[in-house]
């Protein structure tokens, strides 16, 4: 390793951020938003400012922000009514909060700015900018704060993976397409969630620019959680300002990112675990913690995370999902947790309804209505949200209720009531799918409602029942029946609903542990990856220097990607080129069907989650740090 090299490590590491709490309450801004700024900033188009974007906030009433500039980290983010606008420009009195964390970013050239709007309005357009004085400011944009209660929807993304398909541009493509297609289909989604894996190599700048590219992650709030291409640098932590992260719970240690998080929006509870952290018992610590803390504020409780416990392709052997598979679902029943959202995969499976024990429910079938008792729980895997990769299916495992392996990027779309969680998936085909024609290129491919038995009917939530009774009345002094909408609204649904049932195989096998190859690679189930990664051939010197801590991200899937990426499958490949990435033409478009009887061999590799919490200060940390990789650098030449 090069004295270049250490030192850039070291800066890297001096920019971590400490954590400031345990996320169990929701987080509460450093400061009260100020009315008063000096001057009224004008949007520059040549600001140093990029990468901005929005995303969820400690609660309904704030977002978060999170953005780039290059010379300052001392940046703020500016915010009014958008019908007290002047013009274009934010008025003079416009509220104002500056950056509750900042720091040199990862490839030290910029820096990476958090700050959060808070005290928002329901049902109310809000307009902002960020930046500063140095820096100066971005385009002013606007976003929606939706309405506090009644039925609600949001939009869910497998792994966009941006530089995994061997064309970056044309996984951004890929990425922009879907995602303006969920916009489109969905009727003013809260958020979107992305469930991992956003860019292929986690410290390359050039991908997070690519997935933030479209003008949605901007004016659409966003949730996300960290993928195992995410997590072996501070990039992800940095790009993202994810609300009440727990600093006990899933960390990512000095290298890494991690910190299991939760929120609440239109009454249901979201909790989100790194689960490349394979400490189980603390995940489960934190999801305890917060039903208890939070549950009864929720009318549904959503838990997320990126590795699929109940995939149909070739993860579900992996010795890390194994584990998964046995400690995650006591936690979800115990806490009654009504879905559970996975990537990892690239492909869209749904299993039966499942108990504590990770079977499935008897009563369970594969149709299009299933009632929930108490500590039941169904499992979604979404594929490729790009098209930048898709896996081999895995026929006959005894969960899969809907399959559908077509090598087409998806998207699920949450629909939220009182009485049911209703989530519809969609394929975005490629071909002649332009931004602009997204919807019509968009085809339903599944349609599944949750709904609870009558003695478990969710209370409704404080707001969250209002505008629905309030409807009711209404409907009820003038002699209208609510009862003939939701008939209605039902048969629609019905009507959708019946080309999506999909053959199932009788007497399904369990999983075949057979493919589970424990070849004593997988002692360091925390561990950082192999140092075989720094011959990446298409990583430029300054990007490895700048972010030494990205390389070994590993993967499952079989494949080393960019800066040093290793994959679970024991192969490798140069940057971008990926031996599963799909052909550009879309596969057969029906649903369930066995067309691979072989699943990959799967070697089990150490994991990339990293728990080096250290009870250091920073700067003594970086020195400890840096001595021990110039020892290592000095022991490595004198082996050679």
């Amino acid at each position: 390793m090069s004295i270049l090299s250490v030192s850039a490590l070291l800066a890297a590491l001096v920019a971590v951020p400490v954590p400031a709490h345990a996320g169990l309450t929701p987080a509460e801004p450093t400061q009260s938003p100020s009315t008063s700024p000096s001057t009224q900033p004008e949007a520059d188009e040549e600001s140093a400012i990029s990468d901005v974007v929005l995303q969820v906030g400690a609660d309904e009433s704030s977002r978060n922000l999170s953005w780039m500039s290059e010379n300052s980290g001392d940046g703020e983010v500016r915010w009014a009514k958008t019908s007290e606008l002047e013009g274009s420009a934010l008025p003079e009195d416009a509220h104002s909060a500056e950056t509750s964390d900042s720091g040199l970013s990862t490839d030290l050239k910029r820096h990476y700015n958090h700050a959060s709007m808070t005290g928002l309005e329901p049902d109310t357009e809000y307009s902002y900018q960020v930046g500063s004085e140095e820096d100066g400011y971005s385009a002013v944009a606007q976003f929606d704060t939706g309405g506090s209660g009644g039925d609600s929807e949001f939009l869910v993304f497998g792994d966009p993976q941006v530089g995994a398909g061997g064309g970056q541009p044309d996984d951004a493509t890929g990425w922009d397409r879907t995602l303006n297609s969920g916009l489109e289909t969905a009727q003013d989604p809260r958020f979107f969630f992305s469930l991992g894996d956003q860019v292929n190599s986690a410290g390359d700048q050039g991908q997070y620019e690519q997935y933030l590219a479209p003008e949605a992650t901007q004016e659409v709030p966003q949730a996300t959680t960290i993928g195992n291409h995410d997590v072996a640098s501070k990039s992800y932590e940095q790009h993202f300002n994810r609300p009440n992260v727990s600093s006990d719970h899933g960390e990512g240690g000095l290298v890494a990112s991690g910190g299991d998080y939760w929120f609440i929006d239109s009454g249901v509870l979201f909790i989100n675990i790194n689960s490349n952290d394979s400490d189980t018992d603390e995940h489960a610590e934190f999801i305890d913690e917060v039903v208890a803390e939070h549950g009864d504020e929720a009318r549904w409780t959503v838990l997320g995370f990126h590795h699929s416990i109940y995939s149909t392709a070739t993860h579900n052997s992996d010795l890390d999902v194994k584990r998964l598979r046995e400690a995650i679902p006591p936690v979800a029943a115990r806490n009654d947790i009504d879905l559970v959202v996975s990537g990892h995969d690239h492909i869209y499976n749904r299993t039966f309804l499942m108990d504590a024990e990770g079977k499935k429910v008897e009563s369970s079938d594969a149709g299009l209505e299933q009632e929930k008792e108490e500590g039941q729980t169904m499992y979604l895997t979404l594929t490729s949200s790009s098209g930048s990769k898709f896996y081999d299916y895995v026929p006959g495992l005894d969960w899969e209720a809907k399959s559908v392996h077509n090598d087409i990027p998806a998207f699920t779309r949450v629909r939220v009531s009182d009485e049911a969680l209703r989530a519809t998936t969609y394929e975005v085909p490629a071909e002649g799918a332009q931004q602009a024609e997204a919807q019509a290129a968009s085809e339903q491919i599944d349609d599944v409602e949750i709904t609870r038995s009558g003695d478990d009917a969710p209370e409704p939530g404080t707001d969250a029942g209002a505008d629905a009774d309030a409807e009711d009345a209404a409907a009820s002094s003038d002699g209208s029946s609510a009862d003939a909408d939701s008939a209605s609204a039902d048969a629609d649904g019905a009507s959708a609903e019946a080309d999506s049932v999909s053959a199932e195989a009788d007497g399904a096998s369990p999983e075949a542990d057979g493919t589970d190859s424990s070849d004593g690679s997988n002692s360091a189930d925390a561990g950082t990856s192999s140092d075989g990664a720094e011959s990446d051939s298409d990583s430029d010197s300054e990007r490895a220097d700048s972010d030494a801590a990205t390389a070994g991200t590993t993967d499952n899937d079989g494949t080393t990607e960019a800066e040093g990426a290793t994959d679970n499958d024991g192969t490798t490949e140069s940057d971008g080129a990926d031996a599963n990435a799909a052909s550009a033409a879309p596969a057969d478009s029906g649903t369930t069907s066995a067309n691979s009887d072989s699943a990959a061999d799967g070697g089990d590799l150490p994991r990339t989650g990293t728990q080096l919490g250290l009870p250091i200060g920073l700067g003594a940390g970086a020195v400890i740090i840096g001595a021990v990789l110039l020892l290592v650098s000095k022991r490595r030449r004198s082996l050679r």
